[in-house]
């Protein structure tokens, strides 16, 4: 069992359209290999790479909450109560940076409505050298979460537009999983961004897969 250590999160927001940056486009990495669900030991953080792994799903217009209806029943509000993680992997990705603006549509298949619905799940470790606070923006359109060590941090649940909001969680020095969902299910147009801003801290992409169980 992978001891994690002791995580204290005070969750603060404060909403506001802080605008785009353009992104340069990164060469996309080899991918992955290993189980999506499984995070693997702690990396040996002096020769690791700091990326992040991600899991994409391709939707259906048939599967459940995607471009809903008013009458449809209403969406869940956490990642795992929607059904999409049990679909087969699209294709996994080593990204260098999960801040990808707006008007990107990474999944297309040929799918009937592709390339407008799919889902990620991003995963890594996060090693807090000092104790403090750990600041982010998060933007996403539509549904996206954000967990530290299988604590909620950010949450923006729901169909909604683009708009960059800043998050603050007090952590304690160790290292944590952390992981960003994101679902894109109904609006016209898509984008994420996930950016770090503040916090003595690293990203690590380790071999998934070949920690204790």
């Amino acid at each position: 069992m992978i001891k994690y250590f002791w995580l204290a999160a005070a969750l603060t927001g404060c909403t506001g359209d802080i605008g785009i940056i353009d992104q340069k486009k990164v060469p996309p990495a080899p991918p992955p290999t290993g189980d999506p669900t499984t995070q693997g030991a702690p990396p040996v953080w002096s020769s690791c790479n700091q990326n992040w792994r991600g899991t994409y799903y391709n939707l259906r217009v048939t599967d459940a909450y995607v471009d809903p209806r008013p009458a449809d029943d209403p969406a869940p509000t956490v990642p795992e109560d929607f059904p999409y993680w049990d679909h087969p992997s699209a294709f996994q990705n080593v990204d260098p940076s999960l801040d990808f603006g707006q008007n990107w549509w990474p999944v297309d298949q040929g799918l009937d409505g592709d390339p407008k619905y799919f889902a990620v799940h991003w995963d890594a470790w996060i090693k807090v050298n000092q104790s403090g606070d750990f600041t982010f923006l998060l933007a996403s359109q539509d549904d996206s979460w954000v967990y530290v060590d299988s604590q909620l941090i950010a949450s923006k649940p729901g169909i909604q537009p683009f708009v960059r909001d800043s998050y603050t969680v007090n952590l304690k020095a160790g290292q944590y999983p952390i992981d960003v969902w994101f679902i894109h299910r109904g609006s016209e147009t898509s984008g994420f961004s996930f950016r770090p801003v503040s916090g003595d801290f690293a990203i690590c992409y380790p071999d998934f897969g070949t920690g204790e169980d």
